[in-house]
């Protein structure tokens, strides 16, 4: 409860404060207001990785495997309906709490001068704090609430701090998302109301309904009900596997529901599209294994080769039109894309290995595109241009920018010893293990992958000769390189690139874990 409402309660403070303050007084604002959001962030990130080494929750290996959770709190919200106030963090959850805890400060600090300052860092804290609450609620009802909370946050964050077409990239991607959003609540109302009736039975249930919203309650009903048959019956499996996954394959997003991301990153701040590509695109991926995969494996087998041509259609789709990009940030949105294809490849492959793949993978990501991003960002701001080949010879004129760059690339394309290369690699033995020698094709892709990242180095690093480029934006200016606070959040990314590159076990042993249970009571072969 500590890791939802503090963040969610600090954001909402500073923004009173802000608020009540006069306008003139604003500007004086943004310095303490900044420095407090940083202290919070970190308090937070403190919090978490304490709990990582058993300071203030047993966080190991075995004790977070499928449907046990650990730091679990529950309190009545509307005993009637059996609704409930339930977190909890498992393997699935935990990585993705740190990981927003951890882009939360290097956000803060890669965007440090960032305009309405004031405004713009307590909106970061308020949307960490819907992405945590959205990981550990373990309540149909306080999810979907948490799910629809963070697009508050995200839509002024594009709409007050974005380009010159901020205000279609917002409302694109509230309508797109909150569309979703609506059938997957159907969904989940539908899953609510088809539920035998409990009613007299204690515990999760409604006094009234005699149902329940419980995750971890519904989780075991299910395993139980499809041990010997269809949970919620065959046709009725299929319909609710299908509404769910449409709400989470938009917010993945997956081709051909992906044309609002390549709109919100462009348009949105360097610091809205961190937290975009790090965090709140793997909502998707994780209400997948948190929900239609953990009730509907039957379904899921139904549904095995439909996932894995979205995984590779958006695999294979992104990479291509990576190559056509002339803008960096929409190359790297698309790069995106791509990658949530692999995700859903591991999904597919319904193997212990490509499932722990697409977990990794999603932690991974979530480390290597804010480093993306906030080099896109750190290249608008100093050369106020986004397009490949602007600025030729940048490793003579912004050596810590151009290195930044290549670093960033290189963990993209799934550079060995960096986070990217282990998830990666884990997919292709799996798919080999489920597909065989269709393996050719993802194997290809990640060539094309190769070649667009190393042609826009190639344009924008190495090119120019002795003389260089400097973007005519510049109007003569001398070539600027990125500023300290900027160096920091790029050393910070790469750090831990590296770090789970080199030490992948520290989070994947207990993905594995997870993923081998699941397994184990789904009834899926290893």
């Amino acid at each position: 409860m500590q890791l939802v409402g503090f963040p969610v309660v600090a954001g909402i403070v500073l923004l009173a404060f802000v608020a009540n303050a006069k306008k003139s007084a604003h500007e004086k604002l943004d310095n303490p207001i900044r420095m407090a959001s940083f202290a919070f962030s970190l308090v937070l990130f403190g919090y978490t990785t304490a709990m990582f080494f058993n300071s203030f929750a047993d966080i190991t290996t075995d004790g977070v495997a499928f449907n046990n959770y650990t730091f679990h709190d529950s309190y009545e919200w509307f005993p009637a309906l059996g609704i409930h106030w339930t977190v909890g963090l498992d393997a699935l959850s935990f990585p993705m709490v740190w990981l927003t805890t951890f882009l939360l400060p290097v956000t803060i600090i890669a965007t440090w001068h960032e305009k309405n300052g004031a405004t713009y860092f307590p909106t970061l804290l308020l949307m960490g704090g819907a992405l945590i609450g959205v990981f550990v609620s373990l309540d149909l009802f306080m999810f979907y609430v948490f799910w629809e909370l963070t697009l508050i946050p995200m839509f002024f964050l594009i709409l007050n701090w974005g380009g010159k077409d901020r205000k279609y990239a917002s409302q694109k991607f509230f309508i797109y998302t909150f569309t979703a959003s609506v059938v997957m609540l159907l969904g989940l109302v539908t899953l609510y109301l088809m539920q035998p009736d409990q009613i007299g039975t204690s515990g999760k249930y409604g006094t009234m309904t005699g149902r329940t919203f419980d995750i971890p309650t519904l989780v075991e009903s299910a395993t139980l009900a499809n041990q010997d048959g269809w949970f919620m019956g065959e046709s009725m499996q299929k319909v609710l596997f299908v509404m769910l996954m449409l709400g989470f394959l938009v917010k993945l997003p997956a081709v051909p529901f992906h044309t609002w991301l390549p709109d919100a990153h462009v348009q949105a701040p360097t610091g809205g599209s961190m937290l975009l590509a790090g965090v709140m695109l793997k909502m998707g991926a994780y209400g997948m294994f948190r929900l239609p995969l953990s009730m509907f494996p039957h379904a899921l087998q139904h549904f095995q080769l439909a996932l894995m041509i979205f995984g590779m259609v958006s695999l294979v789709w992104g990479a291509i039109v990576c190559l056509g990009q002339t803008n960096l940030k929409k190359m790297v949105a698309y790069s995106s894309v791509s990658h949530m294809g692999v995700i859903l490849i591991g999904i597919a492959t319904m193997q212990p290995m490509g499932w722990a793949a697409a977990l990794f993978m999603m932690f991974a990501h979530g480390i290597i595109s804010p480093m993306l991003f906030a080099v896109c960002g750190a290249f608008k701001h100093h050369y106020h241009s986004m397009e490949i080949g602007a600025m030729r010879g940048m490793a003579k004129h912004s050596p810590w920018l151009a290195t930044s760059m290549m670093f960033g690339w290189m963990a993209s394309l799934g550079l060995p010893l960096l986070a990217g290369f282990v998830a990666e690699l884990m997919l292709m033995v799996a798919y080999w293990h489920a597909y065989g020698w269709w393996i050719l094709l993802p194997g290809l892709v990640l060539a094309l992958t190769a070649a667009y990242y190393l042609w826009s180095m190639q344009r924008t690093i190495f090119e120019g000769g002795d003389e260089t480029q400097p973007p005519e934006s510049l109007h003569g200016e001398p070539v600027p390189d990125i500023a300290n606070s900027e160096k920091l959040a790029m050393l910070l990314l790469a750090g831990f690139t590296i770090l789970f590159g080199i030490m992948p076990w520290i989070f994947l042993d207990m993905m594995d874990i997870w993923t081998q249970n699941a397994m184990k009571f789904l009834g899926f072969g290893a």
